[in-house]
């Protein structure tokens, strides 16, 4: 059960395979993201961390949020972190989350369609206040039921739900699977949108 909601939420969702496109090649899309307003939020600017391994690769930097080209845990994909004006309800924070991490994939991947192709079945829901959601079994024990709930209504699917990492050192962050191989996007924005306007 969810009595503290988080102050930054994040979702990631991989590629299915290794580009053709390095992340030097993102540098100019995501600038070019800026000047188009082409994701949601107040675009500010582009930062390269391509130095730092298994990183955040190139940052587009919000004013609430970052959409990331991240390259972590060896699976480069689309991360987008929420950092501030989360909704005061935990189904609809993850709601919006998602929603901006999709629309942020399939964005990047409308870039290079034959090159960016992105596992939709798959998400990374990853919750950074430390204080509140320790990586520890009881907390994600705590949580599980709720964010299977919120992300099988997205769906529209049954999902399976694991820790990603035991270690307490890192991030509390659970992967969440789709039971399906007919996953349609259009239907899940359509749900997405739905429940955001219900809020």
């Amino acid at each position: 059960m969810i009595t503290t909601l988080p102050k930054r939420l994040g979702v990631k969702f991989s590629l299915k395979q290794q580009p053709q496109l390095q992340p030097d090649d993102i540098l100019p899309i995501f600038q070019r993201w800026i000047q188009e307003g082409r994701v949601e939020g107040m675009l500010i600017d582009v930062i390269d961390y391509k130095h730092v391994p298994e990183g955040p690769g190139v940052v587009l930097i919000a004013d609430e949020a970052d959409y990331a080209y991240d390259l972590g845990d060896g699976q480069t994909g689309l991360h987008y972190i929420r950092k501030r004006d989360l909704p005061d309800d935990f189904a609809a924070a993850l709601a919006l989350v998602f929603h901006c991490a999709l629309q942020g994939a399939r964005a990047l991947e409308a870039e290079a369609p034959e090159d960016l192709r992105f596992n939709f079945s798959s998400v990374k829901v990853s919750f950074f206040d430390r204080m509140n959601y320790r990586n520890e079994s009881a907390v994600y024990d705590a949580i599980g039921g709720a964010v299977a709930e919120v992300m099988t209504g997205i769906y529209g699917a049954e999902i399976s739900i694991s820790r990603v990492y035991d270690d307490p050192r890192r991030l509390l962050a659970l992967r969440v699977e789709a039971q399906s191989d007919d996953l349609d996007l259009a239907d899940i924005s359509r749900r997405l949108n739905a429940s955001r306007q219900t809020v």
